[in-house]
């Protein structure tokens, strides 16, 4: 990857030990459509989780960044094996303000279609992409919509007050997962 896009924060954290990271980003650099942890045993198939955040950040295919360490976290107590990640909008950025005001520009046009070769591979999908501001909210009616259609089923943990799926940096280890509303 060239270029020197700079999402922002600099916490990366160490991925855990036994745990193979993989990334998959744009030419530009600008945009992580994909993110994988696998710790799966040898010999055994892996179970696959997809999380669906709301933009990365500094994670890569060698260290991660707090929510995404967070996400590693609960796949693994929940029994999976192999995590994937991807957002709602793919531009790299740490805060929410540094994503770009053009809804075309904040998330590619490879963005969803990678999020559903993920969510196939996937037994369940996770929707955690927190609080996006309104201009967002289409793009967020296609990412739903588009999880919806390959049948997996779609969780997350908690709503906020304006329904949309909590984002779970901040939530208790023990934050039980429930079904995702799906909207009309």
């Amino acid at each position: 990857m060239t270029g020197a896009h700079d999402p922002g924060g600099k916490v990366r954290l160490r991925l855990p030990d036994g745990v193979i990271g993989g990334a998959r980003f744009s030419d530009c650099g600008r945009y992580r459509q994909a993110l994988t942890r696998d710790w799966t045993p040898e010999g055994e198939m892996p179970r696959t989780v997809l999380f669906i955040g709301m933009n990365p950040s500094v994670a890569d295919a060698e260290a991660s960044d707090p929510t995404c360490h967070r996400e590693l976290i609960f796949a693994r107590d929940w029994g999976f094996t192999r995590y994937l990640k991807g957002n709602v909008l793919d531009w790299r950025a740490t805060s929410p303000r540094d994503i770009p005001h053009a809804p075309d520009m904040a998330c590619s046009p490879a963005n969803i279609p990678i999020l559903v070769e993920m969510a196939e591979e996937s037994e369940l999908i996770v929707m955690a992409y927190g609080k996006l501001h309104k201009r967002h909210h289409g793009t967020v009616a296609h990412v739903v919509e588009a999880m919806a259609a390959t049948g997996r089923p779609l969780k997350c943990l908690g709503l906020n007050k304006d329904g949309s799926a909590k984002h779970p940096l901040y939530l208790r280890k023990d934050t039980a997962l429930m079904d995702f509303p799906i909207p009309d």
